[in-house]
């Protein structure tokens, strides 16, 4: 005797004509959204300085797989997806490289950032254009059987959101960093404005505050910001004299290149600042300092390392993830989810990830590194407190547990401000 396969339920439809129609449109929409983000993904992973080649045969075959199963699973599921992923897309390229067309005009970079945008909407709308399509029955009616299907459903949209969709937002994330407009006048102090030519050609943007007392200070803003979140930090140092280069990093503000919420492509923007500051007339080459706020403070401290020019750091803030979870490791599902998007990050961005901190704080030695954590997140000042320890005595930290991230400017700033003077003039000092 031999077994035969029961056909599959036939579809259900409800309605005709315009529903129709809206239900046609749903593969075409998904492709038509698909090859502009997959574009634009293989744009960034190419481009980059190292690009994987495991990240970019992932670019290529999720959407040929996505695209030949979309016919095979049911209408949730390519509703949630499609809307999740556009969603994601729609907004990170229209915050990214959509602002910037807007505020500084496009460039190159911007073309296939905008058209990574506009997929994104397609692919939400094919998401809406399901919710049109015909419906397969239950195979089996009894309630549950139905019941325990949905809660198998349930269960699988959990797991792909933590192992698919949370480390694609992370990769989005970290490769496309917020362009919002800097207001010029915001500074409220004199200051020029100044492109850096980076050893590759490309220009990068910062204020230049000259110096009154021959020393300068390299400022670094942090993840997704731009020198204009950090002017009070400018004002700051400027009211005792120092000269401040306070920088825009790649893909950030309004300096060219492609973003890095990592830090991964920071080292050639920082030794380009660093060139342009020994070189300044206003300031002594031998009285240069850093100051980085969060991944600002982490790639000073990266740059401090290894680079003798920089004779002070202070990192407000730093805590490279890696090494966070290795002081204070985090659930289990929170380590996964983290090392997936880290994989998402390198394939996407074309970017080797930038070293742990342990291994580089005693090579800052001889010269003096603050280290200044807050209590708003919770592997801050622990992290920190196993740099001080990492980098010897030429290393202090000093915490302000009630302070937000990057807060204890806000919070304590007489003390902030005596702090951050009275190390730098001896760091400094002629």
């Amino acid at each position: 005797m031999s077994a035969t396969l029961a056909p599959a339920p036939p579809l259900v439809r409800r309605g005709g004509g315009r529903r129709d129609r809206l239900a046609q449109l749903e593969r075409p929409l998904l492709a038509a959204g698909l090859a502009p983000v997959t574009l634009h993904l293989l744009d960034l992973a190419l481009s980059g300085p190292d690009t994987a080649l495991l990240g970019v045969l992932a670019i290529v075959a999720v959407p040929l797989v996505w695209l030949r199963a979309q016919l095979r699973v049911t209408r949730p599921t390519r509703l949630a997806l499609a809307i999740t992923v556009g969603l994601l897309a729609f907004g990170f390229g229209a915050v990214s490289h959509g602002l910037h067309v807007v505020t500084s005009g496009p460039d190159l970079r911007d073309v296939s950032g905008v058209a990574f945008s506009f997929g994104g909407l397609l692919l939400a709308v094919s998401g809406v254009a399901a919710l049109a399509a015909p419906r397969r029955p239950p195979r089996r009616p009894e309630a549950g059987w139905r019941a325990a299907h949905a809660l198998g459903w349930l269960v699988g949209a959990v797991l792909v959101a933590q192992l698919a969709l949370m480390p694609l937002a992370i990769g989005f994330m970290t490769t496309h960093a917020p362009r919002w407009p800097i207001d010029e006048s915001a500074l409220g102090i004199p200051h020029e404005e100044v492109r850096i030519a980076t050893a590759d050609g490309r220009e990068l943007s910062a204020w230049y505050v000259p110096s009154s007392n021959r020393a300068a200070v390299l400022v670094i803003h942090g993840s997704g910001g731009s020198r204009g979140r950090v002017s009070d930090h400018v004002r700051m140092l400027a009211r005792h004299g120092y000269g401040v280069l306070a920088l825009d990093l790649p893909g950030n503000g309004e300096s060219d290149g492609h973003s890095s919420g990592l830090g991964d492509n920071a080292q050639p923007a920082i030794d380009a600042a660093i060139d342009y500051l020994a070189d300044r007339p206003d300031a002594e080459a031998h009285r240069i300092a850093g100051l980085g706020l969060s991944l600002g403070g982490e790639v000073l401290l990266e740059a401090t390392a290894r680079d003798p020019q920089l004779r002070a750091v202070i990192s407000d803030g730093a805590t490279r993830p890696a090494d966070g979870h290795k002081v204070s490791p985090p659930p289990v599902t929170e380590r996964v989810t983290g090392w997936l998007g880290l994989q998402a990050v390198r394939g996407i961005s074309g970017m080797r990830p930038a070293p742990s901190l342990f291994g580089l704080m005693p090579r800052i030695a001889p010269r003096p590194a603050l280290l200044i954590a807050s209590g708003g997140a919770n592997d801050e000042i622990p992290t920190n407190a196993a740099y001080r320890d990492a980098g010897g005595p030429t290393v202090r930290l000093w915490a302000i547990p009630e302070a937000g991230h990057t807060g204890g400017l806000r919070a304590r700033p007489t003390e902030y401000e005596r702090h951050v003077i009275a190390f730098l003039d001896d760091a400094l000092a002629s």
